[in-house]
């Protein structure tokens, strides 16, 4: 029965949520977390018992007793009022006992980001006249940069997505949102050269098409991506460790502090909400006050 509810679950998150490959694997993770609970407090996974109300506050009990963080548990809830949604749609459970738990309340981080001039400095670092690999690496980070690309959506962005003549991307975001990127002129013609020259050197097989493939000219993975950049930190002695993410951050927060709209902002970034989005203001409003405090003329009197 768990094996069969299990892939009826995701079954359900393809067909019927259109979830993506790494959200299922994401969800299916977090449900078997359920099914272990629910063994070692020997209790059958069948639709019977999953009834239970008091089910949900225990398995609260259990993530919060582990130590997770509150996003972790939010998230891990999230997935199994998921789950029991399917089990009402599928298997006539009345309740979703997962609802009537209290909302986990998250303190949310400013995020990090790289100053523009350091990435600057960091793409001038590659050199990239008769380096293929470097050519695509310097690729990497620019379309992370100058697209405010997740690492996964630019693992997934294939060839077929690349629309030269109108200087712009197609992506694939989360919960299968697509949305269209432009590209600056000279990000435009780099890819213009790398998939006619490089691209071809790194992958031979012409069945691939993703765009940014491993030394053995097969798709790159978000671990490979990560690699690569720390590798490229570690050869300019950059004491921070940069994540990819973090050139998305850049992204949000230069549109903002020259004065995109944030709606504009929340489209291409593909956040399904504007809270998501709204993040980024403290840091343009941070980053504000930094400028006002070391330019405003009061600012510079001695007190």
């Amino acid at each position: 029965m768990n094996l069969k509810l299990i892939k009826d679950f995701q079954t359900f998150l393809k067909i019927e949520r259109n979830y993506s490959k790494s959200t299922i694997i994401n969800y299916t993770s977090d449900l078997k977390e359920f099914v272990l609970f629910c063994n070692q407090k020997k209790i059958d996974f069948n639709i019977h018992e999953l009834k239970n109300p008091i089910l949900s506050r225990l398995f609260l009990v259990h993530l919060t007793s582990k130590k997770n963080k509150n996003i972790t548990i939010k998230r891990k809830i999230s997935t199994l009022r998921t789950f029991y949604n399917f089990l009402k749609d599928q298997h006539n459970i009345k309740n979703n006992i997962f609802k009537s738990l209290p909302n986990i309340k998250i303190n949310h981080k400013i995020p990090k980001i790289i100053e523009p001039n350091n990435i600057q400095k960091l793409l001038d670092s590659i050199k990239i006249d008769n380096n293929i690999i470097n050519y695509r690496n310097y690729l990497i980070i620019d379309l992370l940069y100058s697209c405010g690309l997740r690492a996964q959506e630019l693992a997934d962005l294939t060839i077929n997505n690349i629309n030269l003549s109108a200087n712009q991307i197609l992506i694939n975001g989360k919960g299968s949102k697509d949305r269209y990127i432009p590209l600056h002129q000279k990000l435009s013609n780099m890819l213009k050269n790398y998939i006619i020259n490089i691209r071809p050197k790194l992958t031979h097989n012409k069945e691939i098409l993703f765009l940014i493939t491993n030394q053995h000219g097969h798709k790159i993975t978000t671990k490979g991506i990560s690699f690569i950049i720390n590798k490229i930190c570690l050869n300019n002695k950059y004491k921070i460790k940069i994540s990819p993410h973090m050139f998305r951050h850049a992204f949000a927060t230069i549109l903002l502090n020259n004065g995109a709209d944030l709606r504009i902002v929340q489209e291409l970034l593909g956040h399904n909400h504007l809270k998501t989005t709204q993040i980024y203001t403290y840091i343009s409003d941070t980053d504000l006050q930094k400028k006002f405090i070391h330019y405003h003329n009061r600012n510079k009197l001695k007190k």
